[in-house]
């Protein structure tokens, strides 16, 4: 029971927003994954010239997100 005052007790609006920032940033990761999938799909479907170029984009946004991601968890 004094575990869990004195968790409460050291819980400040901080960590509440902390919290709130890391499971945004885990949701816009889920998004860019999403996104990835969707434009891989969509290359298939629709040949360009320069598609390759949509597909990097799209690898390297969700690599920028999990790295975004993931910096918040170890700083945060």
């Amino acid at each position: 029971m004094d575990q869990l005052l004195l968790f409460f007790d050291t819980f400040t609006i901080l960590t509440l927003v902390k919290l709130l920032v890391v499971v945004l940033l885990g949701v816009y990761g889920i998004f860019a994954g999403l996104m990835a999938l969707q434009i891989k799909a969509m290359t298939k479907a629709i040949t360009m010239k320069d598609d390759f170029i949509i597909q990097i984009l799209g690898f390297l946004h969700l690599i920028f997100a999990v790295l975004v991601f993931l910096l918040a968890v170890f700083i945060l």
